[in-house]
């Protein structure tokens, strides 16, 4: 397989596992090479793209912030912060899918008035649903995916219009109560899909922290109740919390890159040449690859396309394999080029900030509403 030149290669044995695992473990392998590992990379870094900086900035800020909330009402349910030492002690309510605000309240109401050395694992469950449903609700997942998908599909229209962008003029298209709709029929399919798998990334980060905290609160309990040597449970909190920051992160850098550069796409006039551009820190070796590369704008229901030459709205990778082999029988051998991964119209990968440059474009949005409320959104900013 690739190696690095700074790294040192590495023999793996595939000869025990099937075709099918081998394949997957392959795919894992490369798929883990556009990853940079934590301790290599900037993840906090600002977004180059003035496009994207404050959309991206402030789509992290909502989801650090509510993880902060949750961190910090354990936390001072712990400390007995939270305990008013008055009042009659109350029933413990039991678990539910979802509380209604009075239900909520009284789980508020039963933790305050129970001792902090009175506290079971039961009790910390139930501290942790109230936390959750309270700064994390389910319902959250689709609105900031709809929040975040829409305003980056209409910066990345806007972007295909404008040589140059201040940041003013985003921070104006970002904070904008209404987006522009309806979209071409493509468009309206890549934002559909799109949005939908924001909300779930947001879900399965909000879950995947649910369960990393109720981890460290049944160790927690198990210690205490065992006495073995006391756990600092605000510092595994925090831990837990830190997961799910950079979990978080990922999905603003990762959605709103996809949508933008699906929104320029969407808005070029077919015959527009663009320019893949993927120059900035810790740029993976796909993406390095293809730096420069450029492709001509076609309708997304042109037959016979060239992915290797061309672009259109929703082009992906679904389907396709960043491996450059796959197992046949006992050998490995060289995927088809219509097996191997091409040049994505959004993201390549996640963490992926590349995107698109006008090289020669042909005018015209072809969409006047559109065309109006950008010049609205310019007469602002002026």
């Amino acid at each position: 397989m690739e190696t690095h030149a700074s790294y040192h290669p590495v023999l793996f044995d595939l000869g025990l596992l099937s075709a099918s695992q081998t394949d997957s473990a392959l795919e894992a392998i490369y798929k883990a090479q556009s990853d940079e590992p934590i301790e290599q990379s900037d993840i906090w870094e600002p977004h180059h793209s003035a496009f994207l900086r404050d959309l991206i900035e402030r789509c992290t800020q909502h989801g650090l912030n509510r993880i902060d909330a949750i961190r910090t009402e354990l936390s001072a349910w712990a400390s007995g912060e939270r305990h008013s030492g008055t009042g009659e002690r109350l029933t413990r309510p039991g678990l539910h899918p979802r509380w209604s605000p009075d239900e909520l309240n009284l789980v508020r109401l039963y933790l305050q008035h129970l001792p902090p050395s009175e506290w079971t694992l039961e009790d910390w469950m139930l501290a942790t649903e109230a936390a959750f449903q309270q700064h994390l609700p389910a319902e959250f997942a689709w609105e900031e995916a709809d929040w975040l998908t829409k305003r980056a599909v209409t910066l990345g229209r806007v972007a295909a219009q404008l040589p140059e962008i201040n940041e003013r003029l985003a921070q104006a298209i970002v904070d904008a109560d209404t987006m522009p709709t309806p979209y071409e029929r493509a468009l309206q399919s890549a934002v559909t899909y799109g949005r939908a798998r924001a909300a779930e990334n947001i879900t399965q980060a909000s879950d995947s922290l649910r369960h990393r905290i109720k981890r460290v609160l049944i160790d927690h309990a198990e210690a205490e109740a065992l006495n073995a040597p006391p756990q600092n449970l605000q510092q595994k909190l925090m831990d837990a919390c830190g997961e799910a920051n950079r979990d978080w992160r990922k999905i603003a850098v990762t959605e709103a890159v996809e949508m933008h550069n699906q929104g320029m796409v969407a808005a070029q006039t077919p015959g527009t040449v663009l320019r893949r551009f993927e120059q900035y820190r810790n740029v993976c070796a796909w993406c390095a690859k293809i730096h420069g590369l450029e492709v001509t704008v076609v309708p997304a229901d042109q037959p016979f396309k060239d992915g290797e030459k061309m672009v259109w709205v929703g082009k992906t990778n679904l389907g396709r394999s960043a491996a450059p082999r796959k197992r046949v029988g006992q050998y490995l051998v060289p995927r088809e080029p219509d097996e191997r991964y091409w040049p994505a119209a959004g993201a390549q990968h996640p963490h992926c900030r590349g995107g698109w440059t006008v090289v020669k474009q042909i005018k015209g949005s072809g969409d006047d509403e559109f065309d109006a409320w950008v010049r609205a959104k310019l007469a602002e900013v002026k």
